[in-house]
């Protein structure tokens, strides 16, 4: 933005106003080091998922400042240690690099840039200072056998296997066996690198991370790690002999289509998910027993999915009971997505049981909609529902794609104006006839409560997504909750009741606050009869989250102005704001306040969501059928986590494009950087090879 770039950066209130008033969408820049004090560990994720895994396994995430970057990263914040420290790339882990003296990074509310925890900047932890500043000896290069055996992803099938039981056999080791084991595991494992079974860098990276995962096990950790690189130096001055047996070059057309399924990784759209930060499970009263039950009674806990179902379930039961001193209500929508038979439908099957036995099922809606007009008289009939609804990315893709009948177009139509309805009056559908004995009137809703809580697959959901208009609005409208795991562990459950106390909070919540006088209770529940809620006051600590949260919105508007992603952003402090007003009255529904910390929660769960949807358009929403093309084949050679051929590519895409039209996709995406061509030639005859891997 200016002449002199990242060297006209300043300090001084009034240049730095000067610089930004031109632009005032421009991403903000902190030099790292002395200047500023902070020294930031990048965790990047473009490279595969190493250095998330790294990080999570210290929990690093939760114990420093950390923020959300653009590309789906992380920056933790640490103190800049007095040493003088310089940036690094990939040191300690693929994908890992430091940004210290002489170096930047952006920060929020640069677009894309958000707070992931409200944690304080902490001092660099020793034994990550210590891996900073260790010089390991260089290992002598590998003198590898010819012919040289087949590789994939850093070795060949016997050299991975090992490695993985060596590492294994390090983490453990029992006690007086460390030593022992860490010397026998180096030295096999650089024999199998000297012999070609294994590339250098992916054997020694394993090997230190084993060594690591016990570190506190470890009486002498420095000594450890001195043995460890030693064996493994000898190791590699010792090749050992691997008799291989050789793969057939070609497989059978009948054989392809079963093996491709075999060997198909995840897929890429369950890596459009944020980590999920602890702080957003720190809910009160109704939310927190409900998560708690629900997560407990699951075979697969998903509790980020249970507390998007209660969020739910107290959106519609608060309906015309509650509002923000600025008109809004409770009503919202919500999604979770997870994997088949990964515990999607447990939350739902609980919301059912509290609704029967606290006597509130009018709360409850259909699990299909069939028309815009029956969403209509539903809420005519009860004005405030939860509508639950399974495979919810079909049901968006049915009412928001190209081929989408009118009927269903209603439905998307409806929901849209259903959601900007709740402070007036939702007005019926004029008819020719209106008369009184044959004709049918206009059937007006006053106030309503109409909250949706789907449950869908990443595919379904994405697909919908691709497939539909973001800057039509109603996606923009939904919080997407993705938890961290699709299949977290099985877990020992038995059959347990609601308890009571579930049940009797559910109704305290329906009947609202009871310091409050509408005048007719009964009324408040009448569809053409406006609702009387209670208005729920911000303390002074709110008010001024509610200001940064506005300021971050404001950004992320200019930053994208022109672009469906002012649809995404538009609704930030609107569903901040609802999802404060549910925190504060599952706490108190009989005198609700919302304080700090209630706004914050809301303010950085409707961040986090957003960040989910914008992540996910960003990789699988298209403007035109080309570009649409490019993210998919895009997509295809991501989930391969390594490298794939142009006929692995047209197998995963099953033939549906030519080879022509693949060839010039990906001539395009190497050119523009995306991804990078390898061409390797056999040693013999025959004919080369190209493949292609993410760049």
């Amino acid at each position: 933005m200016t002449r002199h770039g990242f060297k006209d950066a300043s300090a001084e209130p009034a240049q730095i106003a000067a610089m930004f008033k031109p632009f005032p969408g421009a991403r903000i820049g902190m030099p790292t080091g002395k200047a500023s004090g902070i020294f930031v560990v990048d965790i990047d994720t473009k490279n595969g998922p190493e250095a998330v895994e790294w990080m999570m396994a210290h929990d690093l995430q939760n114990q420093t400042k950390c923020v959300r970057t653009q590309s789906g990263g992380y920056h933790l914040w640490y103190q800049m240690p007095t040493i003088e420290l310089r940036n690094t790339a990939s040191r300690i882990v693929r994908g890992v690099d430091t940004r210290g003296e002489g170096g930047y990074v952006l920060i929020p509310p640069s677009d894309g840039y958000y707070d992931f925890n409200d944690e304080d900047v902490e001092e660099l932890p020793a034994w990550l200072l210590g891996e900073l500043q260790r010089k390991p000896e260089p290992a002598p290069s590998p003198v590898v056998s010819s012919p040289s055996p087949r590789h994939n992803d850093g070795g060949t099938p016997y050299g991975l296997e090992a490695l993985a039981r060596e590492c294994d056999a390090i983490r453990y080791a029992g006690d007086g066996s460390k030593h022992t084991t860490l010397n026998k595991a180096a030295y096999s494992i650089g024999g199998l690198v000297a012999s070609g079974e294994l590339e250098q860098s992916l054997a020694l990276a394993d090997l230190r991370s084993a060594l690591n995962d016990i570190r506190s096990a470890c009486r002498d950790f420095r000594a450890a790690e001195r043995t460890l690189d030693r064996s493994f130096r000898e190791g590699v001055g010792r090749p050992r002999d691997v008799e291989h047996i050789e793969a057939h070059e070609e497989i059978s057309d009948e054989w392809a289509p079963l093996l491709q399924d075999i060997s198909r990784n995840n897929l890429p759209e369950r890596n459009v998910s944020a980590l999920v930060p602890k702080n957003l499970q720190g809910v009160d009263g109704f939310l927190e027993e409900f998560v708690a039950y629900t997560t407990r009674t699951a075979r697969r806990p998903q509790p980020f999915a249970a507390l998007a179902a209660g969020i739910a379930l107290v959106s519609a039961l608060a309906g015309r009971k509650y509002r923000t001193k600025t008109d809004l209500w409770t009503n919202l929508y919500a999604v979770s997505i997870i994997d088949s038979a990964g515990g999607k439908d447990h939350a739902r099957r609980v919301i059912k049981r509290i609704l029967a036995q606290a006597n509130l099922m009018d709360y409850l809606g259909g699990e299909d909609i069939a028309s815009g007009t029956a969403l209509h008289t539903a809420l005519k009939i009860h004005p405030a529902k939860v509508f639950m609804i399974d495979e919810c990315g079909d049901f968006l893709r049915g009412v928001l794609g190209t081929k989408a009948s009118a009927h269903k177009q209603q439905i998307a139509q409806k929901l849209k104006s259903l959601y900007t309805s709740s402070a007036d009056v939702m007005l019926g559908t004029e008819y020719a006839d209106q008369s009184e004995k044959t004709g049918r009137k206009r059937e007006d809703i006053h106030n309503p409560i109409a909250t949706i809580y789907g449950t869908s697959t990443p595919a379904q959901f994405w697909s919908a997504v691709a497939g539909a208009s973001l800057a039509d609005g109603l996606l923009g409208r939904f919080l997407v909750f993705i938890p961290e795991e699709n299949y977290p562990d099985l877990q020992d459950t038995e059959v347990e009741d609601i308890p009571q106390s579930l049940i009797e909070r559910a109704q305290q919540i329906a009947h609202g606050c009871r310091k409050h006088d509408p005048g007719n209770i009964e009324a408040m529940m009448l569809s053409d009869t406006p609702a009387n809620p209670y208005t729920v006051q911000y303390s002074v600590d709110a008010v001024r989250v509610l200001k940064k949260c506005e300021s971050q919105q404001e950004v992320l508007l200019k930053q994208n102005e022109g672009t469906y992603i002012t649809s995404l952003a538009g609704r930030i402090v609107e569903n901040a704001c609802k999802l404060a007003l549910i925190q504060s009255v599952s706490r108190s529904p009989q005198d609700p306040m919302i304080n700090e910390k209630d706004m914050k929660w809301g303010m950085e769960l409707s961040l986090h969501c957003f960040d989910a949807m914008r992540q996910g358009a960003e990789r699988y929403v298209s403007e035109n059928e080309t570009q649409g093309l490019r993210k998919e084949i895009l997509e295809v050679i991501r989930s391969a986590d390594g490298e794939m051929t142009g006929r692995d590519i047209l197998r995963r895409m099953g033939m549906k494009i030519s080879a022509k039209e693949r060839d010039e996709v990906l001539n395009t995406l190497a050119e523009a950087g995306y991804i990078i061509a390898q061409e390797r030639r056999p040693e013999g005859a025959g004919r080369p090879t190209r493949s292609y891997r993410i760049a």
